[in-house]
């Protein structure tokens, strides 16, 4: 787990219990009103930055965000994110695509890698929602900062951070869909505070979903029964008036069961994975504007199959174990009153086993970014980074984003970034012989897959009223993708072979837009919407699993008196690819959320996930969610002390 610090503007914190103020506070705290805190980012700079004035298209979702979706796990959460599709794999898996782009987005645990687990995917249902303090999705190119897999963009998972007060909470949710099935009971707790010269968080989530099912005669659950257990610490001990020392570990337990079909016979479905997170980070703040930090950290992943023919009593197993430590150091200083530079080295490694099959990469990097204050009204941050690769030697990465403030009401935004995505252990050796739907084999011969990235945007405010626009572009050689090749002959009936090849040439485009409006009366109303191209040049086909348009419309209330608060969202997705010249229908889903707060520490909810029942298919990776299992109800109650 790593640790953010906040300075508010105009201001420089010192002593601990500043510090925590300034990392975040549990959800139910903030709700209770022990404080509230100005709205930055550290993704974008690897700084705490006001969102305002970070020249890239930036999205923060927060815990009350986050509560009014009703959402369990982050798979529910970036449903909603703008430019973001999920993306269907094996194993019912949901993995995030961002600007059209898969594979190519870097997801974080608190500013660490996330290792992957099955066929080499971030799950993102394995990260329970009751952990989660907040998400950042920076937008565009980030291997100048992060290098391999930044290629889309970049999601920073921050989880609950200590508060600067004893604070304690506990909730309990249970629901179900229409049908009577996807019944799922949700509880989270946690407790927070500073005792003496230590800030401490301790926070834990369980939920248990059931499986649903609308055809029995598929010998497959359509939906499986499970299970995520989590838990969460932090310590931040302020060792001295400008040393801080912080440790953080997350722990995930996934269970999953159902029944899949395979060679003509129904068998049972077991997968178990394990995920455990845990950094040390000492922090020192020099006089002026200066800090030195250095983090080790280390992420380890268990993951496991087992399918069973009913009446045999052994069936097949399958393994993966994925272990990645890594060791930072970055250090940052400002001069001449306008340049502000940040440096950093790197030095990660990743070992990792499908069944027998076993592989490990190294890689060292150093990066350095600038941000520059040219003049008043023009800031510009320029960076690069080094990366040398195990087994693909070394790559630049160059990037330089520009703000133009024409007006204290209008922004112009330009950008241009160049990253790489190079291939995985999985994609190179590994393969997957032994998946139900396809065989996928590996590919020793694979190159890295290279981008170029620009866009051009502008913000626009006046009183209540907030409008950005995003224009993008991203060229991108030798694609890492899967190449149908021919079926399997010796099963019936005949299943796809695919084959990691690179695609030589292929292209994403789109237009970002969103808006936010203060209607008056307690009314907000907000809208996100992308409209998305992409193209294998080669063939001149779309790419797979890219949806043409993507719209999330939300209209809230929210009466302080009264304690209430009320929140409808309409989510539409456009049509999409799905391979063999075919396409998805798309779909609008209406979600309903109501709460109310009973006394100042207690608070009822409620809410109705897909109101009109609309069926979703499974190739937009609606697994688990309300798309896939019908109208979902919930309610529940939230205690803060």
């Amino acid at each position: 787990m790593g640790f953010a610090f906040r300075c508010l503007p105009g201001k420089r914190e010192t002593g601990l219990l500043a510090l925590l103020l300034s990392a975040g506070a549990p959800l139910h705290a903030e709700e209770a009103g022990s404080f509230t805190l100005d709205e930055t980012v550290v993704t974008a700079t690897l700084s705490e930055t006001e969102i305002g004035k970070v020249p890239a298209a930036v999205e923060v979702i927060s815990s009350q965000e986050i509560a009014e979706m009703g959402a369990e796990t982050l798979h529910q959460i970036l449903a909603e994110a703008q430019s973001v599709a999920l993306e269907p794999t094996s194993g019912r898996q949901s993995t995030v695509r961002l600007r059209g782009l898969s594979g190519s987005v870097l997801v974080l645990l608190d500013g660490v890698r996330l290792p992957s687990g099955f066929q080499d995917k971030v799950d993102l249902v394995e990260i329970p929602a009751g952990i989660v303090e907040r998400i950042e999705i920076v937008r565009g190119p980030g291997s100048a900062l992060y290098g391999s897999d930044a290629i889309g963009g970049v999601i920073n998972v921050i989880t609950k951070k200590p508060s600067g007060k004893p604070a304690a909470w506990f909730g309990s949710r249970y629901g179900q869909s229409r049908h009577g099935q996807a019944e799922e009971t949700v509880f989270d707790a946690g407790a927070s505070g500073t005792t003496g010269s230590l800030g401490y968080v301790v926070a834990g989530s369980f939920s248990d979903k059931g499986r649903f099912d609308f055809d029995a005669s598929d010998m497959q659950t359509d939906g499986d029964d499970m299970r995520v257990a989590s838990g969460a610490t932090s310590l931040l001990w302020q060792a001295g008036e400008r040393t801080t020392v912080g440790f953080g570990a997350i722990y995930a337990e996934v269970e999953r069961e159902g029944l899949r079909a395979k060679n003509k016979r129904e068998n049972d479905w077991n997968n178990a994975s394990d995920r455990f997170a845990s950094n040390v980070e000492l922090r020192h703040e020099f006089s002026g504007d200066s800090s030195l930090l250095f983090r080790l950290s280390r992420s380890e992943y268990d993951w496991g199959l087992e399918l069973t023919p009913k009446g045999v009593s052994v069936g097949e197993r399958h393994d993966v174990r994925q272990v990645s430590t890594q060791y930072d150091g970055r250090w940052r200083v400002g001069f001449a009153g306008n340049h502000v530079v940040t440096t950093g080295v790197e030095y990660r490694t990743e070992d990792r086993t499908d069944d027998a099959v076993e592989s490990d990469v190294q890689n060292f990097a150093v990066f350095v970014q600038d941000e520059i204050l040219v003049t008043g009204k023009l800031q510009a941050i320029v960076g690069l980074r080094y990366d040398d690769h195990s087994g693909f030697g070394s790559v630049l990465s160059p990037r330089i984003n520009l703000a133009w403030r024409l007006s204290e009401r209008l922004r112009l935004r330009a950008a241009y970034g160049e990253g790489f995505r190079a291939p995985t252990a999985f994609e190179l050796y590994s393969g997957s012989p032994y998946t139900i739907n396809r065989v996928l084999l590996p590919n020793p011969e694979l190159d890295p897959q290279t981008s170029k990235s620009w866009e051009l945007g502008a913000d626009y405010a006046i009183g209540g009223f907030s409008l950005g626009l995003t224009a993008f572009r991203n060229d991108v050689r030798d694609m890492i993708a899967e190449v149908f090749t021919g079926t399997y002959e010796g099963v019936k009936p005949r299943i796809p072979v695919n084959r990691m090849e690179n695609i030589s040439d292929a292209m994403t485009q789109g237009i970002e837009l969103g808006a936010a409006w203060k209607l008056g009366g307690g009314f907000d109303l907000s809208d996100e919407f992308t409209l998305l191209d992409s193209e294998d040049k080669g063939s001149g086909e779309e790419l797979l699993h890219v949806p043409d348009i993507s719209n999330v419309l939300q209209l809230a209330w929210r009466g302080k008196e009264a304690g209430m608060t009320a929140k409808l969202r309409l989510v539409t997705t456009g049509t999409h690819a799905i391979g063999g010249g075919l396409k998805t229908a798309g779909y609008s889903m209406v979600n309903l959320y109501a709460s109310k707060m009973l006394t100042s520490g207690v608070k009822l909810y409620g809410g109705v996930d897909n109101l009109f029942d609309k069926t979703v298919e499974g190739a937009y990776g609606n697994v688990y969610g309300p798309g896939r299992s019908g109208t979902l109800y919930y309610s529940g109650i939230g205690v803060a002390l």
